[in-house]
C-alpha cells in the first residue's frame, strides 16, 4: 500500500536473516478494521504515530518458521523453544523496551513511545522490507515476539488471535476489580457490543468464555449477526432495521432488566458509538473503548448524566500485550467444540487480489476477510 487508496503488487528479494532473527513463510494474513482505515485516507494511530507508507499491510498473522537464526532463542513469548516448521502467531507491535512507557506502564506492546507496528509503522522501503502479513514471507525482527500456536489449532482459527487478544486485555482490566464492588465484569453479567465486525464478535466470543450470561450484539448486517448468534449472541440488535440510536437504547435495557448492561464494549469504531454505549451502561458498570483505534473524531458526551450520575468506569483499550497471545491460543484451543472461531474467516484472496479483498471488507459482506499467498 503506497498511500490511501493504493495498492499494488511488489517483489523484494529473499532475505538473509540476522543471526538473532527469523522468516516467516505466511499461510494467512487478516483484514483488520485499521487496514480499511488506512485504504479509505484515516492514517492517524494511537500516539499520533501516522502509517509509514509505503507499507506491507497486515497485522493478523499467521504462518510458519523458514528460518530461525541460530541465536534466535529468545523470540517464543512464553520462551517455548521453537524450530523451523512451527507453526507461530507473530506479536504484531515491537517495544523498544527503554522508553517510559516500557519501563512503567502494563506492558500493553502499542503504548510504547517508539513502537514499531507490523503492517501499520514499519514501511517496506528499507532491507529487509517484509515487515507486513500481505506476502509469502514476514521477517521477524530480533526484538520481536512470537507465539506458538498449540496443535490442533488451524490456521484458520489462529487467525483470529490478534483480534481475540484485544477483547482478552478489555476484559482483563474489567474484571480485575470486580470483588471490590462489582465493579467491572464476573461470572453471569450481561454484556452490550456495539459492532459486528470481527472485534465485536471477539469481545462476544470472550465473554461467553468469561462467563456472561447474556451477550447482546449492536450492528449490522443481517449476515454478521446470524454468525453473531452462531458463536456467541443472546440478542442481537440490527442498526440496518432500528435506526433510531434512543431505540437501540431502550431495546438493549429492555433486555437487561431495564437496568442496563453490566458491560458495554466499543467495538465500531466509530465516536458515536461511544456516546451511545454510555446510555447502555447500568450504575456503576463498565466501558470498554476498544474500536476506536484510528482518530475519527470527536463526540459529544454529557458527563453528568452519563458518567458521574452512573459511577460510570471506563477502560480505553489500546491493542494488546504481548503476553495475551499465548493465552488467547489456549482459550481457542480450549473452547474449539463449543465455539469454532475459524468460521469467522467467510473470505479469502490471494495477494494480487488484495485491492478487492480490501473492498469486500470494507462492504461489509464478510465477517473475516483473509490474505492468502
Amino acid at each position: 500500500m503506497t498511500g490511501p487508496g493504493k495498492v499494488q503488487v511488489a517483489e523484494f528479494p529473499y532475505p538473509k536473516i540476522a543471526p538473532d532473527a527469523a522468516l516467516v513463510r505466511m499461510e494467512m494474513s487478516g483484514i483488520c478494521g485499521t487496514d480499511k482505515h488506512m485504504y479509505k485516507g484515516e492514517t492517524t494511530h494511537p500516539g499520533g504515530q501516522e502509517t509509514a507508507f509505503p507499507i506491507i499491510p497486515g497485522h493478523e498473522n499467521v504462518g510458519i518458521i523458514e528460518e530461525l537464526g541460530k541465536e534466535a532463542t529468545g523470540l517464543e513469548v512464553e520462551g517455548k523453544t521453537l524450530r523451523e516448521g512451527d507453526r507461530v502467531v507473530p506479536i504484531c507491535d515491537v517495544q523498544c523496551g527503554q522508553c517510559y512507557v516500557c519501563r512503567t506502564s502494563f506492558g500493553f506492546t502499542t503504548s510504547c513511545e517508539r513502537d514499531l507496528g507490523y503492517g501499520t509503522t514499519l514501511s517496506c522501503k528499507d532491507p529487509p522490507h517484509l515487515f507486513g502479513g500481505w506476502a509469502e514471507y514476514m521477517y521477524i525482527l530480533p526484538k520481536a515476539l512470537l507465539a506458538k500456536v498449540p496443535d490442533d489449532v488451524t490456521p484458520e482459527a489462529a487467525v483470529i488471535t490478534e483480534v481475540l487478544t484485544v477483547a482478552y486485555c478489555g476484559f482483563e482490566k474489567a474484571i480485575s476489580p470486580y470483588p471490590l464492588g462489582k465493579e467491572g465484569f464476573g461470572p453471569g453479567d450481561s454484556v452490550a457490543i456495539l459492532g459486528a465486525g470481527p472485534l465485536g464478535i471477539c469481545h462476544g466470543i470472550m465473554a461467553k468464555m468469561a462467563g456472561s450470561e447474556k451477550v447482546i450484539i449492536i450492528g449490522a448486517p443481517e449476515a454478521r449477526l446470524r454468525l453473531a448468534e452462531e458463536l456467541c449472541a443472546d440478542y442481537t440488535v440490527n442498526i440496518d432495521k432500528v435506526k433510531d440510536p434512543a431505540q437501540r437504547v431502550r431495546e438493549v435495557l429492555a433486555s437487561t432488566g431495564n437496568h442496563g448492561a453490566d458491560l458495554v464494549a466499543e467495538c465500531a469504531g466509530v465516536p458515536e458509538a461511544v456516546a451511545q454505549g454510555l446510555d447502555m451502561l447500568r450504575t456503576g458498570g463498565t466501558m470498554l473503548v476498544a474500536g476506536n483505534y484510528i482518530d475519527m473524531g470527536s463526540v459529544s458526551i454529557n458527563p453528568q448524566r452519563q458518567i458521574l450520575s452512573k459511577n460510570a468506569r471506563i477502560i480505553g483499550v489500546n491493542g494488546q500485550t504481548a503476553s495475551s497471545y499465548a493465552a488467547s491460543l489456549r482459550l481457542i484451543k480450549r473452547f474449539t467444540h463449543n465455539i469454532p472461531i475459524g468460521k469467522m474467516v467467510t473470505h479469502r484472496f490471494k495477494i494480487e487480489d488484495a485491492t478487492r479483498a480490501l473492498e469486500t471488507g470494507i462492504s461489509m459482506e464478510a465477517m473475516e476477510v483473509a490474505i492468502t499467498p
